[in-house]
């Protein structure tokens, strides 16, 4: 039996990180014809080692992460954007579900890298408080040195390989093929968040729910207190494998995942970002003005206003 036949209708919005992925998610996930895994961002074609053998893409995939399941599902969809940057990953998709369709969200990498920043900072993967020192410590960082205690994985602080859009789109059309990718630009997202959902709705074969509202976007974060947040966003290493012991429970899960929202939601405060620096936005302009061009003749859109 061929995997379309053994596989439903899945779709992946693989990135870019800080362009609206969460939003997107929110609204496919209300969608009555669409069935969003939980979480928002399984990453399992991003760990694998090679193409899953059927039966544990049944048990370690689909009856995971899409449990909640029901006949009135029409569609799969997940949101891991690890898998933007990671060619294997969607080798993988492809190779184990040929139909899959790819929603890409993509932004000024200028103010997408700094805003990335800023989150690294909120889930305590950077410990720089210093954008232009974080930026100038990645050659270092990818040597082995100065990374954060807390740092869960040091390709994260991959600054300038966060941003080149243009290279990373180019691989996905690739590999996926052009027609079954849908890129969704941040800026329209943002203006008319509604339009750009009807248009990947169409995109996926999906009739419009009639949403005339969409979910209250996300603001900037920072915490009370940096003991309480490394047990909600980053826990010790040493926590990990009981964390896992329990999230195999459901009912442990639940629970868990309760108490982490309610502390998470305590000790957070909203805080507003200090605009970046004019000398390090010149810097990131210089940096992402060759993968900007590339990613303008990919869209056919000219996207120069972003250097």
């Amino acid at each position: 039996m061929s995997a379309t036949e053994t596989t439903p209708p899945c779709f992946f919005i693989v990135g870019a990180v800080r362009c609206g992925t969460t939003l997107l998610a929110k609204l496919f996930g209300a969608h009555p014809q669409i069935c969003f895994s939980r979480p928002k961002e399984p990453h399992f074609f991003a760990l694998l080692d090679g193409r899953p053998a059927a039966t544990r893409l049944k048990a370690d995939y689909f009856d995971r992460y899409f449990a909640h399941r029901t006949a009135e599902h029409r569609i799969l969809g997940e949101g891991s954007v690890s898998y933007l940057y990671s060619a294997d990953a969607i080798r993988r998709i492809t190779e184990t579900i040929p139909d899959a369709r790819f929603v890409v969200s993509v932004r000024n990498p200028v103010d997408l890298v700094y805003s990335y920043y800023w989150r690294l900072l909120y889930q305590m993967d950077e410990d720089v408080r210093d954008f232009a020192e974080a930026w100038r410590l990645q050659e270092a960082r990818a040597d082995g040195r100065n990374i954060p205690k807390r740092c869960r994985d040091p390709r994260l602080l991959r600054y300038a390989e966060i941003g080149r859009l243009g290279h990373y789109v180019g691989q996905l059309f690739r590999l996926a093929g052009r027609e079954r990718c849908l890129v969704i630009l941040f800026d329209d997202l943002a203006h008319d968040p509604l339009a750009e959902y009807r248009r990947a709705l169409a995109f996926l074969g999906i009739p419009d729910d009639g949403r005339t509202e969409v979910p209250r976007q996300r603001v900037n974060k920072t915490f009370k207190s940096a003991y309480v947040q490394q047990f909600i966003v980053n826990p010790p290493r040493w926590m990990v494998p009981t964390l896992r012991h329990l999230d195999a429970n459901a009912r442990a899960a639940a629970v868990l995942k309760s108490i982490r929202r309610r502390l998470k939601r305590a000790n957070a405060i909203p805080t507003k970002r200090p605009p970046l620096p004019a000398e390090m936005r010149a810097t990131l302009q210089a940096a992402y003005a060759a993968d900007i061009a590339t990613l303008s003749e990919l869209l056919g859109q000219d996207l120069s206003h972003w250097g």
